[in-house]
């Protein structure tokens, strides 16, 4: 029944919004929020990113992680280097203080990751984390029929 799907989507809001806040917690406690987290996490992931590499891997506009990274680098998080295959889009890296948040940062999320593993335990994590790739794939599924 269609009412059993969109109960799945009221559970899936419901979630997504108590991770952000969970999120938003973790990342407050040095000073930060979940999307300049979030923006720190994609640059270090890669190194160093450009502005418009930033806001493709994490969905988001170019504008917002103009102002994100921006910010970042005020906070004296973040830096902006030279683009070698792009003048006018510099890279923006970490400063080794940034890095330093991010590992402060990341090591409080994985506590409650260990917390939340705890409580579920590892199959039913695993089971929950397949489920949302299949709903995700029959749902992108829709948009490549659209």
């Amino acid at each position: 029944m269609t009412q059993d799907v969109e109960r799945l989507y009221s559970e899936m809001f419901a979630a997504a919004s108590v991770g952000r806040a969970v999120g938003e917690m973790i990342a407050a406690r040095e000073g930060q929020t979940q999307t300049r987290w979030q923006t720190m996490w994609t640059i270090e992931a890669a190194g160093a990113l450009s502005v418009p590499q930033i806001a493709r891997r994490l969905g988001t506009s170019r504008q917002n992680e103009q102002r994100v990274v921006r910010e970042l680098v005020d906070a004296g998080l973040a830096e902006f280097a030279p683009n070698p295959d792009h003048k006018t889009s510099p890279l923006a890296r970490l400063t080794p203080r940034g890095a330093e948040v991010l590992v402060s940062i990341n090591g409080a999320a994985a506590t409650c990751n260990q917390q939340i593993l705890d409580r579920m335990g590892d199959s039913q994590v695993d089971r929950l984390a397949e489920l949302l790739r299949e709903f995700s794939s029959v749902a992108h599924g829709l948009l490549d029929s659209s």
